[in-house]
């Protein structure tokens, strides 16, 4: 069953990498919006393929004696979702994205729907689609909690309305490169509630023959690898111990 499953992951990938460069094929040359949404869908191709290819390698899932934790897609979406709406000014146009769906397939892809409209002309607005996926995965080192950033492959705006002279094709394709330029880092961080605690006090003894200062044992946490599929996300962590930081002995404790 293992075998048929490699099997048919691997023809898969196969077959995404023959329809990217179908798509690919398809582009016409010496129109640069065009070039620019082929290699938009070739890196989301790119994307699914490579996570499609680990979980086809045949080794390991996730490294062993690493902590292994598995979120679920609806989690991630209400997750993002409970920092939606999200609103930024890019140039001349106003973005709100209201929606947000989540797909783990090889990767963990991520879409957010909304609406871009002129700043000086509210009524000129145009349906908006984000596409992209969920990219390094980490324990941020001031609280230790997990958190994930949203890579950007490709931004579809379609359904313009009002005044449509105004807001034609060439302003459509100015905010498309717009928002591929500078909206992913405006996104917020999506934070994940699984914390990890970075160091471990360490107790004194005080009492008997032996007498211990209290220390801190630091750790070092830190995401190892990442996959998707099945509808969730598996995350292993690396928990290793560090240095100690021991503390003074109290000036009343110290034997002369």
């Amino acid at each position: 069953m293992a075998g048929r499953l490699r099997v048919a992951l691997l023809g898969l990938c196969g077959a995404l990498v023959v329809t990217a460069l179908a798509v690919l094929a398809r582009g016409c040359p010496g129109e640069t919006e065009a070039h620019g949404e082929l290699r938009a869908r070739r890196d989301v191709l790119q994307r699914e393929v490579a996570g499609l290819r680990e979980l086809a390698s045949g080794g390991p899932a996730l490294p062993p004696g690493d902590v292994a934790i598995a979120i679920d897609d609806t989690l991630v979406r209400d997750l993002i979702g409970a920092q939606l709406p999200f609103q930024a000014d890019l140039g001349r146009f106003h973005v709100t994205l209201r929606r947000v769906g989540v797909e783990f397939r090889g990767r963990p892809l991520v879409s957010l729907r909304g609406s871009a409209c002129l700043r000086e002309e509210p009524r000129v607005a145009a349906a908006l689609e984000v596409r992209g996926a969920l990219e390094q995965v980490r324990v941020d080192a001031t609280q230790g909690r997990l958190q994930a950033r949203m890579a950007l492959d490709e931004v579809t705006i379609e359904n313009a309305a009002g005044r449509e002279s105004v807001l034609g094709d060439p302003a459509l394709h100015a905010l498309e490169h717009t928002l591929r330029r500078q909206l992913e880092s405006l996104l917020p961080a999506v934070q994940i509630p699984v914390q990890f605690r970075q160091q471990l006090q360490l107790p004194a003894v005080s009492s008997g023959p032996v007498r211990i200062a209290p220390a801190t044992l630091m750790l070092q946490v830190a995401v190892s690898r990442v996959l998707a599929g099945g509808g969730r996300l598996w995350i292993a962590v690396s928990v290793r111990a560090g240095q100690v930081q021991r503390a003074g002995v109290p000036a009343a404790e110290r034997r002369p």
